[in-house]
């Protein structure tokens, strides 16, 4: 699908650009996504929402670390039964802590995937309602090598995803 619409853009944007008076703009997506209020805003709530699981997390490695110390410092002299019984509460303990990171990573790269894809449809809504304001007859937005200052309209997206509440 993509090869079929970039071959279509690679067919008219000659059209385009010999038209008198085209006016065609570019936009940076990557500095976009990055810059944009939205993006910060989205960023902070990812971070409020999983710093009490990160903080968790963190505190129970210390604990195992801790644990794991107690352990080797101690097992010379503890009883063989005793001492495969700590081994295997350690392992338990590890596994069920990998557990918990696994879960920890797979839910935020779910819910960043989920507000990440909010944002993006703000930053498309937001370049096609400035290019329709502005008189644009195209306005790129991925999949560009190169685009001259001339055209870059980047800052001025920003400043109306800024002035967005």
């Amino acid at each position: 699908m993509k090869k079929i619409v970039l071959t279509v853009l690679l067919a008219v944007l000659p059209v385009l650009v010999s038209a008198e008076g085209a006016k065609i703009g570019f936009v940076d997506g990557s500095r976009l996504a990055q810059d944009a209020p939205q993006a910060k805003q989205a960023a902070d709530r990812l971070s409020k929402e999983f710093e009490p699981r990160k903080e968790e997390i963190l505190k129970a490695q210390e604990a195992l670390a801790k644990r794991e110390e107690a352990f080797l410092k101690d097992s010379a002299f503890m009883a063989t039964t005793e001492k495969q019984k700590k081994e295997r509460e350690l392992v338990t303990a590890k596994r069920g802590l990998r557990l918990k990171e696994t879960e920890f990573r797979e839910d935020l790269t779910i819910r960043r995937n989920e507000e990440m894809a909010k944002v993006w449809q703000v930053l498309r809504t937001t370049i096609q309602d400035y290019g329709v304001k502005h008189g644009y007859d195209l306005i790129m937005f991925e999949g560009v090598s190169y685009a001259s200052d001339k055209v870059n309209i980047t800052d001025a997206v920003l400043k109306s995803l800024s002035d967005q509440p």
